[in-house]
């Protein structure tokens, strides 16, 4: 359960760095470093939700 949580998490910290312009937050990165950050960082959290869904299925099932 905790994994899920902290995939929506990371899930939300890349969609933060995606859309950091519109929220008016500026990092002295170079914003190419942070998008991919970005990217990378919604891709670890989609793969942490998915997991953590598959376990909770896969415990029920049983």
């Amino acid at each position: 359960m905790v994994s899920g949580i902290m995939g929506v998490v990371y899930i939300a910290l890349g969609l933060f760095l995606f859309f950091h312009h519109q929220l008016h937050v500026q990092f002295t990165l170079d914003d190419t470093v942070v998008y991919v950050f970005g990217a990378i960082v919604l891709v670890y959290g989609l793969f942490r939700v998915v997991k953590s869904w598959k376990m909770i299925f896969s415990y029920r099932d049983q």
